[in-house]
């Protein structure tokens, strides 16, 4: 019975981490009208740490772009590092930042209006790390 209620599980861990990767590629591939993302060209964005230079529309801006990114990778984070639960939180945080970067490419070489954005690595990764340590502080310990 324990083997088949770890394989359950197991399904159970690698639908969501699909679901999660799925959401992410929905809301970095295509373009979303109602929150403003990829509906113009605006090119690529090296300059790290650029959330305070931000026009008339700081708030909504901030909000969906930075707080967006956070928030968009904190389940990924979660749930890989509930799947993945061996791996120590270096490695799960670094397969997040590989995923942003691999996102930040396609979106530079084959999506046009999309921003290639030095900032989105960041805070893809950010989320990851928050989510797997979501995972980690408050659920790892009670399996």
């Amino acid at each position: 019975m324990k083997k088949k209620t770890t394989t359950l599980y197991k399904h159970w861990m690698n639908i969501l981490l699909i679901l999660s990767v799925l959401f992410i590629f929905y809301l970095t591939m295509l373009p979303h009208q109602s929150l403003g993302i990829g509906m113009q060209k605006c090119g690529v964005k090296l300059n790290p740490f650029n959330i305070f230079h931000y026009s008339h529309s700081f708030y909504s801006t901030f909000i969906v772009n930075d707080i967006g990114n956070i928030v968009l990778f904190m389940p990924f984070g979660f749930v890989l590092a509930m799947r993945l639960s061996k791996l120590n939180k270096r490695s799960i945080v670094l397969v997040g930042c590989l995923l942003s970067i691999f996102i930040e490419t396609v979106q530079l070489l084959f999506i046009p209006n999309r921003c290639t954005d030095i900032d989105d690595v960041f805070l893809n990764t950010l989320g990851t790390f928050l989510g797997c340590l979501c995972w980690n502080k408050g659920f790892a310990s009670r399996r």
